[in-house]
């Protein structure tokens, strides 16, 4: 932890303050391909990461951000962090541009989680945000087999347990930046009404460590700043898991 002195207050910085590696090797690949390529066009199909100031960096580099596929790309696309549907990398191949595929690994090792469950006859539950574009990914995989389902709190569990009841095979995957307790709530309510349940519990291990060391410095300070895009699920987990420790400004 390193400990900043600024006009007589210290200012602690969390050991795991930055970038996770998924998102550091995709902003240093995104670099990489434009330098290397001045002439071509480079786009990213969303944003590549939840971090408005980076996205603008990347802009100014002349890496555009496109939300939409057309008929007809000429360049490279580069796949964000959060991953995409198959259907979605299959069109952006049809419209002739070279499609890099920058996924983060732990984001692509849920979906092909997600796809061999679905494979297998289980029904798949992804605990997420069903709007986030990594838990539209996963979903995709999934659903390619067999329509899964997104469940993103125990109240939400609850509430299709009639639904769940009926279910002879579930297996369960989460969303990477999910907070851990939001998972130990669901899994007993899910437990309790499946005849036959496979758990995968795919959190990623930089947003477990991140979770749990805020929380440790939030017991050592007298306020707590999550400094992030208020678009990131992984800030806007961080500020959830400490508020109720200590007062915090995001």
């Amino acid at each position: 932890m390193d400990t900043i002195i600024r006009n007589n207050n210290d200012i602690k910085l969390a050991k795991l303050a930055g970038f996770c590696y998924g998102v550091r090797r995709a902003v240093e690949e995104s670099i990489r391909i434009r330098k290397e390529n001045p002439e071509v066009p480079v786009y990213i199909l969303g944003q590549l990461i939840h971090n408005n100031h980076v996205i603008e960096q990347l802009e100014e580099m002349g890496i555009c951000t496109i939300n939409e596929i057309p008929e007809n790309l000429e360049g490279i696309c580069i796949i964000r962090t959060h991953g995409a549907a198959p259907e979605t990398i299959e069109a952006l191949k049809k419209t002739g541009c070279e499609v890099v595929d920058l996924t983060c690994p732990d984001v692509k090792r849920v979906q092909d989680k997600a796809k061999s469950l679905a494979q297998e006859g289980y029904k798949v539950i992804v605990i997420g945000k069903p709007d986030h574009p990594e838990v539209m990914g996963i979903k995709a995989h999934a659903d390619r087999f067999s329509e899964s389902l997104v469940i993103s709190s125990k109240q939400e569990a609850e509430k299709y347990a009639d639904k769940i009841a009926g279910f002879r095979k579930i297996g369960v995957v989460v969303q990477t930046t999910q907070l851990n307790e939001n998972f130990q709530e669901i899994i007993p309510l899910l437990a309790s009404h499946a005849k036959e349940l496979k758990i995968y519990n795919t959190i990623c291990d930089a947003t477990f460590k991140r979770q749990k060391a805020a929380k440790e410095l939030a017991g050592e300070v007298d306020l707590m700043v999550v400094v992030g895009s208020n678009s990131s699920a992984n800030t806007a987990h961080l500020a959830e898991v400490i508020k109720p420790i200590k007062d915090t400004i995001q």
